[in-house]
């Protein structure tokens, strides 16, 4: 009775297991297939109708700015215009944790007309796989079987439910779709942060965990096609470093140069020959946090960029 019971356990067990195995090769097997411009462009489909507002300025000359938190909360468009004088009309696309593939599609899905130049911060943890755990699940079809195993248990234990969500389109509960924003905001996408400053206590190379996850190639290819996008329809595109403080920049000086030649090998793979702006060096006491400048901050530095566009 119990070598029966044993038995259909067995079996019954082998079942997942199986269905495990066969996703998973179909992942390896197809990954190619599966991470093509013309799957992903299917999941981030949706992702500029929160900028329908942007349609709504009427401007011969729009300045879009890219990246991630470092620039939604580190320029102020409304004083980007005043200096400007209106001549300009700045618009700021980032968002947290924002990276190149979905900075692409959703430039891919706005009228570009009228654009002039964009400009784009470069924050080079977000290029890492690593970072994969503030994206959409689709990108984790990204990471072979044993990196997803590890991530699993360091991050998420939901990790293989949603890489199989993925793989059949079902909708990320972690990243709902955008809801519809047409009225212009007030200060054109940026945001300026009020919170009390934090200490900086953890090492600028465990932001990256390139030895347990490596970079994604993904984030630098599309990268390069925002660059090849501009181009083709007559953008000026420049990258820059935003600002950092003090002592984020001595921990990455002191521990990240082997970093700092591994992203810019990967950047020559992606075919990448830009350069990057260095970061403005501001005092302490206009940061939030490591990488994030506060409202005085935002003013102090919107000031700086401004010279530094009228100077390219």
């Amino acid at each position: 009775m119990m070598k029966k019971f044993l038995y259909r356990f067995f079996l019954f067990s082998l079942l997942p297991l199986l269905t495990l195995l066969v996703l998973e090769i179909w992942i390896g097997t197809k990954q190619e297939k599966l991470l093509s411009e013309k799957k992903l462009e299917q999941v981030f489909r949706n992702r500029a109708d929160e900028y329908q507002w942007v349609s709504n300025i009427k401007h011969p000359k729009k300045i879009f700015l890219l990246g991630s938190s470092s620039i939604k909360y580190g320029l102020s468009c409304r004083e980007l215009n005043r200096l400007a004088a209106d001549s300009l009309a700045f618009i700021n696309l980032a968002a947290d944790a924002r990276d190149p593939i979905e900075t692409y599609f959703i430039l891919k899905q706005l009228d570009l007309s009228g654009v002039k130049a964009m400009y784009m911060g470069i924050d080079p943890w977000i290029y890492t796989r690593n970072y994969y755990r503030n994206r959409h699940q689709y990108l984790l079809l990204d990471l072979p079987f044993a990196k997803a195993v590890r991530y699993s248990k360091e991050y998420d234990a939901r990790l293989f439910a949603k890489r199989y969500k993925a793989l059949f389109h079902f909708p990320d509960p972690d990243h709902p779709a955008s809801i519809a924003q047409s009225k212009i905001p007030a200060d054109f996408g940026s945001v300026a942060l009020t919170k009390k400053p934090v200490n900086f206590n953890d090492p600028v190379t465990q932001k990256y965990r390139l030895k347990d996850y490596g970079w994604s190639e993904l984030q630098f290819t599309y990268l390069q096609k925002i660059v090849t996008l501009c181009e083709s329809n007559g953008i000026a595109f420049t990258a820059f470093y935003p600002p950092r403080r003090s002592d984020f920049i001595l921990d990455d000086e002191k521990n990240g140069r082997d970093i700092r030649l591994s992203f810019e090998e990967q950047l020559m793979k992606a075919g990448f020959n830009r350069s990057i702006h260095p970061l403005q060096l501001l005092k302490d006491d206009l940061f939030a946090d490591a990488y994030h400048l506060n409202k005085a901050g935002q003013e102090t530095y919107s000031r700086y960029f401004f010279s530094f566009v009228q100077e390219n």
